[in-house]
């Protein structure tokens, strides 16, 4: 925290960690402001020519012209196995990538922040902090590595999601055992 009560234009000053830790922060920032050009791209357009259409109601996604008359209840006929559905449309899949790359990075910088006040050593707080920026970035590539029919697809979302539950536990309970220990 005292880096912040020091003059300004000190980034570059800053510890290795901090540096390392603020640098995943941005470039997952980044990465959700493209997919938010390319979601209002599929939404309404670049140039927005398609905005009151679209917010007014006038124009249904293509994944909603089929339904007419309330929401409809779609199972698959019976002996089909549940994957036979269709695949996740586009869009929702924009959605939710563009959610999780706002709000993941967010959750993993605050969390990495209080991990960094641990007493764990330089090398194991590197070590979880990476751990926990590899596993948020697989977990949000992993439905457009399924999506797409890359090998190990299923594999590599399992994977993400046990590297967030153990790294995200692991800089929970350190600062939380430091914190209320005897």
């Amino acid at each position: 925290m005292q880096d912040f009560t020091r003059p300004s234009g000190r980034l570059r000053a800053l510890p290795l960690g901090a540096r390392a830790v603020y640098t995943v922060f941005l470039l997952f920032t980044l990465g959700g402001l493209a997919l938010t050009l390319w979601l209002t791209h599929d939404m309404v357009g670049l140039d927005l020519s398609g905005a009151d259409a679209y917010y007014r109601g006038e124009t249904a996604p293509a994944e909603e012209e089929e339904a007419v008359g309330g929401p409809t209840l779609v199972l698959p006929p019976d002996g089909e196995d549940l994957a036979a559905f269709e695949p996740m449309p586009r869009r929702k899949l924009l959605e939710v990538t563009h959610f999780h790359l706002f709000s993941m990075p967010v959750y993993l910088l605050i969390l990495s922040h209080m991990y960094v006040l641990s007493r764990s050593r330089k090398n194991v707080k590197a070590v979880w902090i990476s751990v926990g920026s590899f596993g948020t970035l697989l977990h949000i590539a992993a439905p457009w590595l399924v999506a797409h029919g890359c090998a190990g697809a299923v594999a590599s979302y399992a994977l993400s999601g046990v590297l967030l539950l153990v790294s995200y536990a692991v800089m929970s309970v350190v600062p939380l055992w430091e914190m209320w220990r005897r």
